[in-house]
């Protein structure tokens, strides 16, 4: 389910890698390799938030990997 800070939706790193078909571990892959941008915002626990259009760009990453 989508978190809302600041009038903003984010989505978890788990969300994003269903967004994109790709799995989690997939993802946190492709940001320890600079292949997309690490999420710009954490939540309390240190948990990654991808704002809407860093998730756009991760699946856009995804799509041209497929």
């Amino acid at each position: 389910m989508p978190t809302q800070l600041d009038g903003k939706t984010y989505f978890s790193a788990q969300e994003t890698a269903d967004a994109a078909s790709i799995s989690k571990p997939t993802l946190l892959r492709w940001i320890k390799t600079k292949r997309v941008k690490e999420a710009a915002k954490r939540d309390r626990n240190g948990w990654r938030l991808f704002a809407e259009p860093e998730v756009q760009a991760i699946v856009k990453t995804a799509n041209v990997a497929k």
